[in-house]
């Protein structure tokens, strides 16, 4: 009965002993390896445009008992180039997880695009003399232009300030038809081609569908705008 009432006092003893450590990883050390698996993360996605990696603050060092120690860093599968993304420094000691240190990175990501090199806006068309190439940070949800080609003769949907980088979205075609204007319409039906005068009824812009009135039947049809003379209706 003693032996077991002095192995237990044995134990509340030196549970309030203070507890050694016999290695310390350092808050910068933990960057590093999170730092390393960005890295990796952005290569697998098939990122090879210039980008930078900052840490929003450094992790406080962690202490830890005698053992085998093994750190591994667990990234989300969406890394943002706007917001922050989460990083998670997970320790091991034996092969248990010992600590998990949680903080956030930065990722700037940077291509070589299309800026505005003035004010341009909206309906106005756009061509070379409009824009510039270069560098600059770029949103990964969005499609910058790089080709100018992709955009001459295009109008903007929205004003874009001088400076900005410019995406597909913000543009769309001109307005090539108006009410009350003559126009060719072509119309195809199982191969055969017939061609009419037609008046437009509603303003469309090329690819998109209006309402033109035939010239002789006075039927009213629904056809694509081809360019600034002619609409097309398919049957």
């Amino acid at each position: 009965m003693r032996k077991f009432f002095f192995v237990a006092v044995l134990l509340v003893v030196l549970s309030f002993m203070p507890r050694t450590f016999a290695y310390t990883v350092s808050g910068v050390d933990l960057q590093a390896i999170a730092l390393d698996a960005l890295e990796k993360a952005l290569a697998e996605r098939g990122e090879t445009r210039r980008h930078e990696i900052f840490f929003t603050q450094t992790p406080l060092d962690v202490k830890l008992p005698e053992g085998v120690v093994d750190v591994k860093a667990e990234i989300p599968a969406q890394i943002s180039y706007v917001s922050l993304t989460p990083v998670r420094a997970v320790i091991y000691v034996n092969g248990r997880a010992y600590r998990t240190m949680s903080f956030t990175a930065k990722v700037k990501v940077y291509d070589a695009v299309l800026v505005a090199n003035h004010d341009l806006r909206i309906e106005v068309p756009v061509g070379a003399a409009d824009f510039h190439t270069a560098e600059v940070a770029i949103d990964g949800r969005n499609e910058y232009v790089k080709d100018i080609n992709k955009v001459n003769g295009l109008v903007p949907h929205r004003f874009i300030r001088a400076g900005s980088p410019v995406t597909l979205s913000y543009f769309q075609q001109p307005v090539a038809v108006n009410s009350g204007q003559h126009v060719n319409i072509i119309v195809k039906f199982r191969g055969i081609v017939v061609t009419a005068k037609g008046i437009v009824m509603t303003r469309g812009r090329i690819g998109s569908l209006v309402k033109v009135r035939n010239e002789t039947s006075e039927k009213i049809l629904t056809a694509k705008v081809i360019d600034a003379h002619t609409v097309e209706v398919s049957m």
